[in-house]
């Protein structure tokens, strides 16, 4: 396939770099802005599996500064962030130091939260090395840790300097962790891209995952993922309203995953949860914006296919909808969605009611 390592796009003057050779420009890239102090933020598995592919690209990170946190959704609370800045400060990091976040979607939130926080805001690069992290949290600027079990609730709107998309860092990633991210993919060439979505259809999820993700299709999908996303942050970076078509899928997935963490103490991978809400999202789509039935139909063939779905029993309703209150998109106590009168055709701001809102979670039970 065509080399795609080259510049794409900038949003508020952030350049992306896509493909197998994007390294080759970070050192270039780092020593223009010349930064006083560079420090690295790594989970332990991107220490071990990333850091050491990174250096051999970027031979001016070998003597930063590198801050490691546990893995996991987990890591994303306050608490963490204030840790994090006291590391800075101890080591002197001033407001022309650089921060670089080398993980996936948690590390790009809360490192481009602390580098928000830090005196104001410091430059920060995101280099995601899951492909959540590649189609989505790395790029756009949106930064933030959970607060009360709530996804998201704390961040600001603070731009990366760059995003580094290097594809062998999905090499390290376990199967689940590809597929969760694939969920963001669906999701985009759904709301985005009805003839790639019809081509998506004949490769399951299982399929998918049997290719290497340098593999041409691959490709295809990831660098549709990040065009469409940059299109739309261009137009709304604020998210005032057409950014909002991001969210197809995300206010049931995110009451899925505060409900598995609060519930069941065990973490619900974040594509897994969106998977499941896009369901009840077609399914809401069919009710209330017009999505054809086939069309809700299809969908849920393959996302049910590919996830599966996620079991909720009457008992769970209130808390679900509890914390669907807390969502950011709530609008005069209504619960208000993203949803589709065709693929390609995203709807924002669209009231359901409560009663509406759990029979498309019972839809999505449904095999």
């Amino acid at each position: 396939m065509k080399n795609l390592s080259n510049r794409i796009v900038t949003i508020n003057r952030t350049p992306i770099f896509f493909g197998i050779n994007c390294l080759s420009s970070i050192d270039r890239f780092i020593g223009s802005l010349n930064p006083c102090g560079i420090f690295i933020l790594v989970d332990e598995n991107t220490r071990t599996h990333c850091l050491p592919l990174l250096l051999e690209h970027a031979p001016l990170l070998a003597h930063a500064r590198v801050m490691e946190v546990v893995g996991g959704e987990g890591v994303k609370t306050l608490e963490n962030a204030e840790k994090l800045w006291s590391i800075l400060m101890a080591e002197g990091a001033g407001r022309y130091s650089l921060l670089v976040n080398l993980g996936g979607g948690v590390i790009s939130d809360l490192g481009g939260f602390v580098a928000a926080g830090y005196q104001r805001g410091i430059n920060y690069i995101n280099i995601p090395t899951s492909l959540m992290g590649m189609a989505d949290a790395a790029i756009g600027g949106k930064t933030a840790v959970n607060l009360s079990g709530i996804k998201n609730q704390v961040g600001f709107f603070h731009a990366a300097k760059a995003v580094f998309i290097f594809l062998r860092f999905l090499d390290t990633l376990p199967k689940e962790h590809l597929r969760s991210g694939l969920a963001e993919i669906v999701k985009s060439t759904i709301i985005s891209n009805p003839v790639l979505w019809r081509r998506l259809q004949n490769y399951p999820v299982s399929r998918l995952l049997s290719q290497p993700p340098e593999s041409a299709f691959w490709q295809k999908l990831i660098l549709s993922a990040v065009t469409f996303k940059n299109k739309v942050v261009v137009k709304d970076y604020r998210e005032t309203k057409f950014r909002k078509v991001l969210n197809f899928g995300h206010t049931i997935g995110h009451a899925l995953e505060g409900y598995a963490q609060r519930v069941g103490g065990m973490p619900l991978l974040h594509g897994d949860a969106v998977a499941a809400g896009m369901i009840s999202a077609a399914y809401l789509s069919h009710l209330k914006t017009g999505l054809a039935e086939q069309e809700m139909k299809s969908i849920s063939r393959y996302l049910r296919e590919g996830y599966g779905t996620i079991a909720v029993d009457s008992s769970s309703q209130a808390i679900l909808l509890e914390l669907m209150m807390h969502d950011k998109k709530m609008s005069g106590g209504r619960l208000q969605f993203t949803l589709m009168s065709k693929p390609g055709f995203p709807v924002v701001n669209v009231p359901c009611d409560e009663k509406e809102v759990l029979k498309s979670i019972e839809y999505q039970c449904c095999t």
